[in-house]
Order: structure tokens, then sequence, then C-alpha cells
């Protein structure tokens, strides 16, 4: 059952990656564990080593009980086709990068600690999606403006963020988008990265 839990819990697009995951850490628990109760064995006695390990076993059981795989607040990985590729006006390469994207929000003041809370979502949504880096600034001379900006390794990787879109990111996204003020939505804009050899 936790290997459906651990399925369930990944979304399509790095379902067999972390899948490898959770199978590299099982046996490498197993391998530590061996290694362990080895040693318990060779300074005491093998029956001491058993019933130590059996009992062990038997609290992380009680201890962890109540955990779930999937944390406490279910998220809908149906993957969803509702954003449009970008289309560059440059000649771009797939392998062309990094692609730094920025978005441009207007917020209220009295909404500053909400978005604050919901853009660390987006951190971590967009961080999973496969971003290098991630940051939020602030406008020092217009306290209302905030500049989202993330990286992404190249063209092609950006490209297939909109492949790996799901239904819980397409809510975060609306949940962002209701902070925005102003009758224009966010202003996205896109760099790549330019190579200063000649």
């Amino acid at each position: 059952s936790l290997t459906i839990s651990a399925q369930l819990a990944l979304p399509d697009w790095v379902r067999a990656r972390g899948m490898a995951i959770y199978q590299m850490s099982l046996m490498g628990g197993s391998a530590a564990g061996a290694a362990l109760w080895g040693q318990v064995a060779s300074m005491t006695t093998l029956t001491t080593s058993m019933l130590t390990a059996a009992g062990s076993a038997l609290l992380s059981t009680l201890l962890l009980r109540r955990q779930r795989v999937q944390g406490i607040e279910e998220m809908d990985f149906t993957p969803q086709k509702v954003l449009r590729e970008p289309v560059a006006t440059i000649p771009v390469q797939p392998d062309d990068g990094p692609v730094m994207v920025t978005v441009e929000y207007c917020v209220r003041e009295a909404d500053a600690k909400a978005f604050a809370h919901v853009m660390e979502e987006s951190r971590r949504s967009r961080l999973q999606l496969g971003a290098l880096s991630w940051g939020l600034f602030r406008d020092a001379s217009q306290p209302e403006r905030y500049i989202e900006y993330f990286v992404d390794e190249s063209w092609v990787e950006h490209l297939r963020r909109f492949d790996r879109v799901t239904a819980a990111d397409v809510q975060l996204r609306a949940r962002r988008l209701a902070f925005h003020q102003g009758e224009q939505p966010p202003v996205v804009r896109r760099y790549v990265a330019q190579s200063l050899r000649t």
C-alpha cells in the first residue's frame, strides 16, 4: 500500500523518477539496516539484535501510523492543457538557455501578507516543475509592484513546463491572479541567455 500511495502522490511527468528514488531509499534502508543490526549482533548476541530490530520496527509503526504519503491536503494531478506555449520572435534553439521568466504583479498593500503566502506555494510549484531558481522582488519606489522570476535550464525545458501543468497548478495560478489589480493580466516576459563569445 505504501508503494501505491507513493505512485498516486506523484504527477505523471515525474512518477518514474520519483519511484526510482523511492526504490533506492528502500534498498538503501535495507542495506543500512543490515549493517546496523549486524554490528549490534557482533557487539551483543544475535537474539538481542533480532529482538531490538523487531521492537524498533513495532515502535516506528506505532509512531508513524497517522502519517500519509500525500500529506494533509489532497492535490489534483490531472494533466491540464490550458496555457499556450510561447512563440519566440528571435531564433531560439531547443538547447539555448538558461531561460529567465519574469511575471509582474500589482498587489494592494492590504493583500501583501496573503500574497506572500500564495507566492511561497508558487515557489514550491515552480521548483517542482523543474525551475533551477526562483525569487520574488518588490519595487522600492512602487510598493504595490512585485516581480516574480524563475529560471529554466533551456528553452526546451521551459516548453516542457507547459506539458506538466496539473489541475492543482491551475488552481494555484488562479489564486495568484486573484491578487493582481488592473484591467490587464500580469505582464510575462521571457529572456534567453546570450553568449558573449564572438
